[in-house]
């Protein structure tokens, strides 16, 4: 199994296709599989970069006293051990401010920015969504976390109108954490601090390589507002819109979504 000391992180990676470098980005608490669903289409274009984000997976848990910044140090380490000189990076939720952050703190490195359900800074009510995680995942049940987690990222309007497909997600959410190796709770409380802290709203507009941002209007997590803010500050990014996705589009709204994600790629490449 591939693994590399990024940034002093024990670091578990895998690569997938010939092409162009394509750094993918998994969101808070999920590996690398969280990108399972592109990795056939995108892997016939890109030689697609999939890891482990500290914390989380088979990478090294680290205190959670640590900063987006700081992930994305992760991620830039992990390409100079792989010695790539430049990829195009793809984040989604919390895996787009890392984006973020590499093409701030070395623009030169990334070719091209995909964002994905992803934000500039939280707002109160997301604070607030977090702060009640929080309190969830280190004091109640794993049943628990894995109900309120569902149901405040899905919503009214998606659990409505897919309520099978809640239920066994919800059962997927609580099953990892009785597994024979389950997720470290440092780990998530790593990954909650990071993004509460993230904020590139005064300095997105520093960003200024092709972007493309992607968000689903049945996303209560990071609604619309959030990417027609990034929208906004980042000179020249394209907006795509989902109708009814949810914020794990990439996963939840497949065939649209990869369609559209890849053309922006496949543009640029």
């Amino acid at each position: 199994m591939p693994f590399l000391t990024a940034n002093g992180v024990r670091t578990r990676y895998e690569i997938e296709g010939d092409g162009p470098p394509l750094l993918l980005i998994a969101g808070n608490g999920m590996d690398r599989s969280c990108f399972r669903d592109q990795l056939p289409e995108f892997s016939r274009h890109f030689r697609c970069i999939t890891y482990d984000l500290r914390g989380i997976g088979e990478s090294e848990v680290t205190p959670a006293d640590y900063g987006v910044k700081d992930m994305a140090r992760d991620a830039l380490a992990l390409l100079d051990g792989l010695v790539v000189e430049r990829a195009h990076v793809a984040g989604y939720s919390l895996g787009g401010c890392i984006g973020q952050e590499m093409a701030l703190a070395a623009p030169s490195r990334v070719a091209t920015l995909s964002l994905y359900s992803s934000l500039d800074r939280m707002q109160p009510y997301l604070r607030l969504r977090y702060e009640i995680l929080i309190k969830v995942l280190m004091e109640t049940t794993p049943e628990l976390w894995a109900m309120f987690s569902a149901f405040s990222a899905f919503g009214d309007e998606y659990i409505n109108a897919h309520a099978e497909e809640i239920e066994k997600e919800i059962k997927l959410r609580a099953a990892r954490w009785h597994a024979p190796k389950p997720p470290s709770k440092e780990g998530f409380l790593g990954h909650y601090r990071a993004l509460m802290l993230h904020d590139t709203s005064e300095r997105a507009r520093g960003i200024g390589c092709p972007t493309w941002i992607a968000v689903g209007t049945s996303d209560t997590v990071t609604p619309p507002s959030y990417s027609k803010r990034l929208n906004a500050l980042i000179a020249g990014s394209q907006m795509r819109v989902f109708e009814g996705g949810p914020h794990r589009l990439l996963n939840f709204s497949v065939r649209e979504f990869n369609q559209a994600a890849l053309a922006f790629l496949l543009g640029h490449r």
